[in-house]
C-alpha cells in the first residue's frame, strides 16, 4: 500500500499478442494471468500510458483499478502548497521549541533560595525564551558562582526546552560551641539590680546595688582557697531597673497612595518561549501597582508549552492630606502602643512619662520609661 500500483484488466480479443508485446516492452508487469480472452496484471502508475497505447494498438479494451496508496495520495496533493509549507513551518517550530528555554529547573539547592539563582540567570541573560545554542554556558556558570558565594559548584544542561541548573552548596563547618569559652557578664546599661540568678561564675554585686554600663556583674575567673585560678563560662540572669527613652513623631501633612480605579489588563500568548500579544492597549500611568499571572494550557492533564500571561496595572495616585490636631494626637497614641508592643515586649514597664511638643511640621513625643528587665550581657575574655 506504499507504492502507487494499478490493477489492469485487458479484454476484447486474443490476449497473447499483447502479452508478448508487454514482455518485450520496458513495462514492469506483475501478477500476469490469462482467463479466456481476458488478461490481468499489476503495473506501476507511471507505466499506465504505455500500456494504454499497446491496448489501442491491438484494439482491446483496458480497465484500470487504482487502489489507495501512500504514494498516490501524496501525488494527488502534490500541487497543494499549503501542505508542504505547513510541514516546513511545523518542523521549524519544533526546532525552535527544542532550542529555546521554556522551563528552568533548579536542583541541589537547600539553603540557597531558588529565586536568587533564577535572578542570577536573568542577570547573565538567561530566562524563558533564550536561544540555547547562543548561550555561553561556561560564562553563565561562572557568573552564578561568583555572585553566590554559598555555591561551590554549578552545572547547566538542557533536555529539549528544559534547562536544568544543578548546584552544590558549600558545606559550612559547624558553629563552635562557646559554652567552655571563658567569659564574664557585664551590665548592658546603667541600672539598679533587683534579682540575680547565678548558675556559673562569681557574683560581684548584690540585689539593691547600682551598676553602670560595662561594669562587671558576674566574673568567670575564680580563685579558690589554695590560690588556684580557674576560668569558666559565666551563666547568670541579672534583672534590674533602668531608664529607657524614645522619641516619636507624627506630621500634619501625610502622603497616601490611593487607587484611582483605573485598571488595564494586558494578555500575551506564550508559546515555545515566544510572547504573542493578545491585547494592544498599554497603560499610561505615572504610578501603578502591577501584578502578573500565568495560566498554563493543559491537554489531558498534561501541561503544554503554551500559556496565557496576564498583567494587571492599577493606577495609583499620591495624595497629600492635612490632619487636624485631634487626629494627630490619636495617631500619636497608636504609635506609642505599637512601639511598646514591638520594642518593649520583653521588659516590664514600671512607669512612663511623656512630653509632647507641637511644631509647624507636627507633633513630637518624648517618652521616658522606667522598666525592669535583663541587664546582663556576655563578654568573652582570652587567656594567654
Amino acid at each position: 500500500m506504499l507504492r502507487d500500483y494499478c490493477n489492469i484488466s485487458i479484454s476484447g480479443g486474443n490476449p497473447y499478442p499483447i502479452v508478448n508485446a508487454v514482455r518485450q516492452s520496458p513495462i514492469a508487469c506483475a501478477e500476469q494471468c490469462i482467463h479466456g480472452d481476458s488478461f490481468t496484471c499489476r503495473i506501476h502508475r507511471r507505466d499506465l500510458p504505455a500500456l494504454r497505447e499497446l491496448a489501442e494498438q491491438f484494439h482491446m479494451t483496458i480497465e484500470v483499478n487504482r487502489p489507495h496508496s501512500v504514494e498516490g495520495h501524496l501525488l494527488r496533493y502534490r500541487l497543494r502548497i499549503g501542505i508542504p509549507v505547513g510541514l516546513l513551518l511545523g518542523l521549524l517550530l519544533i526546532l525552535w521549541q527544542s532550542n529555546t528555554v521554556e522551563t528552568i529547573e533548579i536542583q541541589g539547592n537547600v539553603l540557597t533560595p531558588e529565586s536568587a539563582i533564577v535572578a542570577q540567570l536573568a542577570d547573565a541573560g538567561v530566562s524563558r525564551g533564550t536561544w540555547i545554542p547562543g548561550m555561553d554556558v561556561y560564562a553563565v556558570e561562572t557568573h552564578i558562582r561568583s555572585n553566590l558565594s554559598e555555591l561551590a559548584w554549578v552545572s547547566i544542561r538542557h533536555t529539549g526546552s528544559r534547562l536544568v541548573v544543578e548546584v552544590s552548596e558549600i558545606t559550612k563547618p559547624p558553629e563552635m560551641l562557646h559554652e567552655r569559652t571563658p567569659c564574664n557578664i557585664v551590665s548592658a546599661r546603667d541600672a539598679q539590680i533587683t534579682s540575680v540568678r547565678v548558675y556559673s561564675g562569681q557574683l560581684m554585686h548584690l540585689v539593691g546595688d547600682g551598676v553602670t554600663k560595662g561594669e562587671l556583674l558576674v566574673s568567670g575567673m575564680l580563685l579558690d582557697e589554695t590560690g588556684h585560678t580557674s576560668w569558666r563560662h559565666a551563666y547568670a540572669s541579672i534583672i534590674g531597673i533602668y531608664e529607657h527613652q524614645a522619641e516619636l513623631k507624627e506630621a500634619f501633612r501625610e502622603e497616601k497612595r490611593i487607587p484611582t480605579g483605573q485598571v488595564t489588563r494586558q494578555k500575551w500568548l506564550r508559546i515555545f518561549g515566544l510572547r504573542i500579544p493578545l491585547t494592544w492597549k498599554r497603560p499610561d500611568y505615572a504610578q501603578a501597582e502591577i501584578a502578573e499571572s500565568e495560566t498554563p494550557v493543559y491537554l489531558f492533564h498534561a501541561a503544554l508549552p503554551v500559556s496565557v500571561m496576564m498583567r494587571t496595572s492599577a493606577e495609583i495616585s499620591t495624595e497629600i492630606t492635612t490632619r487636624s490636631l485631634p487626629e494627630l494626637r490619636t495617631a500619636m497614641r497608636d504609635s506609642i502602643r505599637r512601639y511598646e508592643a514591638n520594642m518593649l515586649s520583653d521588659v516590664t514597664i514600671l512607669d512612663r512619662s511623656e512630653e509632647i511638643s507641637e511644631s509647624p511640621e507636627g507633633l513630637t513625643c518624648t517618652l521616658h520609661y522606667r522598666v525592669e528587665g535583663e541587664i546582663g550581657e556576655e563578654r568573652d575574655f582570652y587567656i594567654k
